[in-house]
């Protein structure tokens, strides 16, 4: 059934039928720092910390923190990879995790019951860094993003350049 919608008197609307500008305006505490835009390309990243959170519809999703260590304008610029869990937790070859894990091992694992991302602690890698350009809309489409909401995300680790 149809909401019918009431006039609102013109008292509540500011008298003359212009509203107040602080009347029906929400403000939102932002606790998100954009991630900030490269220009795409090789560099060279410090691994920082790895977090792991469930995400709606029973996924989990592991992002990998870097720190830009290439000297110039972006050195020390934050960037992360991010990679997606199936609901059953078994990781396949292809999977990204798995993938990044063995650029940073330097082979396969050892052994199939448990990787670690320890593995990527105290090295620099070589990483291709993307632009994010688009994004999976509510109906399921790929969609563009406006170019003020780019941002770089590490897209790949290429190889170890040093560490243990």
């Amino acid at each position: 059934m149809a909401t019918k919608l009431k006039a609102v008197p013109k008292d509540q609307a500011g008298g003359s039928g212009s509203r107040s500008p602080d009347v029906g305006d929400v403000e939102l505490d932002c606790n998100v720092e954009c991630p900030p835009l490269l220009p795409e390309g090789t560099y060279e990243l410090g691994f920082v910390k790895a977090d792991l959170n469930k995400h709606l519809w029973g996924r989990s999703k592991l992002f990998l923190q870097f720190q830009v260590l290439d000297v110039g304008e972006h050195h020390g610029k934050l960037l992360f990879m991010s990679m997606n869990f199936p609901k059953n937790g078994s990781i396949s070859i292809s999977s990204k995790f798995l993938q990044q894990w063995m650029v940073a091992a330097g082979g396969p694992p050892a052994r199939r019951d448990r990787l670690s991302t320890r593995i990527f602690r105290g090295k620099v890698f070589a990483g291709r860094v993307r632009t994010v350009t688009s994004y999976v809309h509510s109906s399921g489409k790929l969609m563009d993003r406006d170019p003020s909401t780019y941002y770089s995300v590490v897209d790949h680790l290429i190889e170890v350049r040093a560490g243990r």
